[in-house]
């Protein structure tokens, strides 16, 4: 199982983390063969914003298909998280990032869970000489509920880009997502930049370690833009069997304390 297999997991998992998290780099396959993965995560996700405190658990299922360069992927998470009443963390709030609803004092924090956001993404990977390309457009789905703030209720839209070059056992990559916000009700948000460096190791011929660096543009003024470092580790456990675990820790104030996440990727 290739490595992007797990990738494709972790840029559309619905749990709340990071609009796009990069703990590994698509790599070229120049053959046309059709390959179906099940996909499976679990996160969990702590912080605070204006010194109040949130805590999120989800669990997520997907399919990945893939043909050639192409790539499809769709991803769909059950929540659970207790946040004050007005912020959305649920599914990442919009692709990632928790909103705040309205300014308030209310300090109540409420438990609510459900049907989190589905995500689809397409993909194409394009070799460039010794470098590797990766593009894709992103859609959430408003699947979640808008009266739990489980979600937004609205349609987001995302593109993203990512080349990565291999040297000897390392990988550096970088890429970048835009994000098209789908503005709600009672919130005042505003499109997003996010981007991510950083390099995967290869220690064997079945497991790697990555470690990365990410930056993303809050979606509201009344947020502080988030920075946040991460340790990924993914490993073949079958031919057809693949286990990923990563973890970030937030270096900015509005940015979640940690984040973690275990996925399992099974071919067909």
């Amino acid at each position: 199982m290739r490595i992007a297999t797990l990738t494709a997991l972790l840029l559309v998992t619905g749990a709340p983390a990071m609009a796009q998290e990069a703990d590994g780099t698509p790599q070229q396959d120049n053959g046309s063969d059709t390959s179906v993965s099940l996909l499976a995560g679990a996160d969990y996700i702590s912080g605070d914003l204006d010194d109040r405190n949130y805590e999120t658990y989800a669990a997520s299922a997907g399919l990945s298909v893939r043909s050639g360069r192409f790539s499809l992927t769709a991803s769909v998470p059950y929540v659970s998280t207790t946040a004050p009443e007005d912020l959305i963390v649920g599914n990442g709030g919009v692709l990632g990032l928790p909103l705040l609803a309205r300014p308030s004092t209310e300090r109540r924090e409420v438990t609510r869970d459900g049907i989190g956001d589905v995500v689809v993404q397409a993909g194409y990977s394009v070799p460039i000489g010794s470098v590797n390309a990766f593009v894709a457009g992103t859609v959430k789905v408003p699947t979640a509920s808008r009266e739990k703030a489980l979600g937004t209720g609205e349609f987001d839209y995302g593109v993203t880009g990512q080349v990565s070059r291999q040297f000897g056992r390392a990988i550096p990559f970088a890429s970048a997502t835009y994000t098209v916000i789908g503005e709600p009700d009672g919130f005042d948000v505003r499109n997003t930049l996010a981007g991510n460096i950083g390099t995967q190791l290869l220690v064997s011929d079945a497991s790697s370690v990555t470690v990365s660096y990410a930056y993303e543009e809050a979606a509201s003024a009344a947020l502080a833009n988030q920075q946040s470092i991460g340790l990924g580790l993914e490993t073949d456990l079958s031919p057809r069997l693949r286990l990923g675990a990563d973890a970030r820790a937030g270096v900015s104030g509005d940015a979640p304390d940690a984040r973690l996440g275990l996925r399992i990727g099974i071919g067909f």
